[in-house]
C-alpha cells in the first residue's frame, strides 16, 4: 500500500509559522515538594552523569563516540525471549503527522529523561514507568529533538527556538538562551553535554534566508561560547529571498582525546529548483557546507576540516549522521569516522586530516545521481529515504538502517519540502559494514519501513519499525532472533539500561513510552 507523508510538510510549515512570529507559551511547572533540593552542582570538568553512568544511558547516542553499544546490558540473544512490556507512561495523543516522539531518551540512575513534540520535559521512575515531575509545554516542534542531562540539570531544545537549562531535581529554570533570531533557522537536535559546554544546532527548514549555524554554550550561563555558521556563501548563493540551507539535526560525534567535534550538515533549498529557477538553478555552485560533514575544533568552533558529500543537491539528501568507530591498525586500535544520511552513503573519514577511507553505497538507488532533468522524475532514496536515523558502531563494524522510500518531482522547478514519499512500498534494510574497509558484512530486510536507529546490545542489534514493531538481529549474522509487535509506530530511538530497554512509541492513537523489561 503506497502512502504518502504530505502531511510531514504541513506539520513542518504549521512550525515554521509559531516560529516566525515568536508566539511562545511559558512553561507550566509540576510543583515540586515543598521540601525539594536542588540538584546543580558546580559545573567543572566533565559531567559526572556520564562518567559513572556506565550501566545506564546519560546521552543521545549513549556516548560521546555516538556509538549507540551496551556491553552493561543484562539483555542478550539467550534471554532476549523474555523481554516483556513491563510499564507504560501514556502521553496526550496527538494529531500531527509525526507522532509525540523523535528523540532520544536519556537514562541516568534510576531515572528516565525525555522531551516530547510539544517540548514537554518528562522525568520517569525507570523501575515502575510512575511519573516524577512535568515540565509543560505547548510549543510544538518538527523533530528530532531532546534532552541532555549534567551536573545535576536537564538541558533541553524548547519550541524550536531556545535551549533551556533546569534543575534537574526541581525543575527550576536556570537560563535560556535563543539561538533562531536573525535568520538563524530552528532548533531540530538533541544537545549533547561534553566537557563544560553544551552542543546544539539550528538548521534552515526550508525557510528562505535562514542559514544553519551549530553551537557551544557554556553550561553554567547559556552564553554563546562560539558558533559556526555552514553556509560558506554570505548571501546565500545570490538570492537570499528564495535559499536557505544547511545546520544540523542530530548531535555531533565527539573525540575528547583529539578535541575534535564531528557534525553532519542538512541540505540546501529549495529543491529540486523554484519556478524560474529549475535544477537549483536559484544557488549556483556546491552550496557549501551543505550536506557534508565538518570537523571543528571543540574549544573554539574552528573549521579543522570538512568534506561535502553531495554537492549541488537537488534531491533534499542531508549528510546528517556520524559516529566514531574503532578499527585495528598497524600500531594498533585507531578511531575513523563514520558519515551518512539520506543519500544512502556510508563513508569514513580519518579524523585528523579528513582523508577519504572509503564510501559505500547501501540500500536502493534510483535517479539518485541525476545533475538536472526536464518533467517528471521519480528519486530513490527519497527525502525521507536513505539512512535517516542513528545509526551504530562496535568492535569495527558499523550498522545502518536504510529506508528504501521513493519521492516523486513533478517538475525541476518544483519548490517543494520533498514529501511526496511513497512509504511501505520497498522494504527497509539493515546493512553492517566493515569500519576499515567499507566491505559489506551482511544485508537483509525489514518487514516494513525503519525509522527508530540502530541500537547494539550485548550481541544483538535493535531495529523497530514505524508500522508499529521492535526487532533483535543477530549481531553476527543479522538473523532475526526475536520480535515483538507493540501498541504504536517507532520514529524515536530507544534507551537501554541494565535489563529493561525504554522505547519511545510516538504514533498510534495513544502515545507512549515504554519500558520492554527481562521477566
Amino acid at each position: 500500500m503506497r502512502q504518502t507523508a504530505s502531511g510531514l510538510a504541513a506539520l513542518g510549515l504549521a512550525c515554521v509559522a509559531v516560529l516566525a512570529t515568536g508566539c511562545f507559551q511559558a512553561a507550566e511547572l509540576v510543583l515540586p515538594d515543598e521540601d525539594c533540593e536542588a540538584s546543580a552542582t558546580e559545573i567543572r570538568g566533565p559531567a559526572p552523569e556520564l562518567a559513572t553512568a556506565a550501566a545506564h544511558w546519560p546521552s543521545a547516542n549513549r556516548d560521546l563516540h555516538g556509538t549507540r553499544a551496551t556491553f552493561d546490558s543484562a539483555i542478550g540473544s539467550g534471554n532476549v525471549g523474555r523481554l516483556e512490556v513491563a510499564w507504560s507512561y501514556e502521553l496526550e495523543p496527538t494529531e500531527s503527522p509525526n507522532g509525540a516522539l523523535a528523540t532520544n531518551p536519556v537514562v541516568v540512575g534510576d531515572t528516565v529523561y525525555v522531551a516530547d513534540l510539544d517540548s514537554k520535559i518528562h522525568a520517569i521512575d525507570l523501575q515502575s514507568g510512575e511519573r516524577r515531575w512535568l515540565i509543560e509545554h505547548e510549543d510544538p516542534v518538527f523533530g528530532p529533538n531532546g534532552v541532555a542531562v549534567g551536573w545535576g540539570r536537564i538541558f533541553a531544545s524548547v519550541g524550536g527556538s531556545r535551549i533551556v537549562a533546569y534543575d534537574a531535581a526541581c525543575r527550576d529554570e536556570l537560563w535560556a538562551t535563543k539561538l533562531s533570531d536573525n535568520g538563524r533557522g530552528v532548533i531540530n537536535i538533541q544537545p549533547v553535554v561534553v566537557g563544560e559546554l553544551v552542543l546544539a544546532a539550528t538548521s534552515s527548514l526550508s525557510i528562505p534566508g535562514s542559514r544553519g549555524f551549530l553551537y557551544a554554550l557554556d553550561a553554567e550561563t547559556g552564553d554563546v561560547v562560539w558558533e559556526f555558521d555552514t553556509i560558506e556563501s554570505p548571501d546565500l548563493w545570490g538570492r537570499p529571498d528564495i535559499n536557505s540551507g544547511g545546520g544540523a539535526w542530530y548531535p555531533p560525534a565527539v573525540d575528547i582525546e583529539s578535541g575534535l567535534t564531528f557534525w553532519g550538515t542538512s541540505s540546501p533549498y529549495p529543491f529540486p529548483g523554484a519556478e524560474g529557477f529549475p535544477n537549483a538553478g536559484s544557488r549556483p555552485g556546491d552550496n557549501r557546507w551543505t550536506n557534508s560533514i565538518l570537523a571543528l575544533d571543540l574549544e573554539t568552533g574552528a573549521l579543522r576540516w570538512g568534506h561535502q558529500l553531495v554537492p549541488h543537491d537537488l534531491f533534499d539528501r542531508d549528510s546528517i549522521l556520524t559516529a566514531i568507530a574503532t578499527v585495528e591498525g598497524p600500531n594498533g586500535p585507531r578511531p575513523v569516522v563514520i558519515n551518512t544520511g539520506k543519500h544512502g552513503r556510508v563513508a569514513a573519514f580519518d579524523p585528523l586530516d579528513g582523508t577519504l577511507l572509503w564510501d559505500t553505497p547501501v540500500g536502493v538507488h534510483k535517479n539518485d545521481d541525476v545533475t538536472a532533468f526536464e518533467g517528471e522524475l521519480w528519486v530513490l532514496p527519497g527525502a525521507l529515504g536513505g539512512v535517516i536515523t542513528p545509526i551504530a558502531t562496535a568492535d569495527g563494524v558499523v550498522f545502518v538502517v536504510v529506508v528504501n522510500a521513493a519521492t516523486y518531482y513533478s517538475s525541476p522547478e518544483e519548490s517543494s519540502a520533498g514529501f511526496a514519499t511513497a512509504l511501505g512500498e520497498i522494504p527497509s534494510q539493515v546493512v553492517a559494514l566493515d569500519a576499515a574497509t567499507g566491505e559489506v558484512l551482511w544485508d537483509i530486510e525489514l518487514r516494513g519501513d525503519s525509522f527508530g536507529g540502530v541500537t547494539i546490545v550485548n550481541d544483538l542489534v535493535f531495529v523497530s519499525l514505524i508500522q508499529g514493531g521492535v526487532v533483535a538481529l543477530d549481531r553476527a549474522t543479522g538473523a532475526e532472533v526475536w520480535s515483538m509487535r507493540v501498541a504504536g509506530g517507532i520514529n524515536g530511538w530507544p534507551a537501554v539500561a541494565g535489563d529493561t530497554i525504554v522505547v519511545p512509541l510516538g504514533l498510534g492513537e495513544q502515545p507512549a513510552i515504554v519500558g520492554l523489561r527481562l521477566e
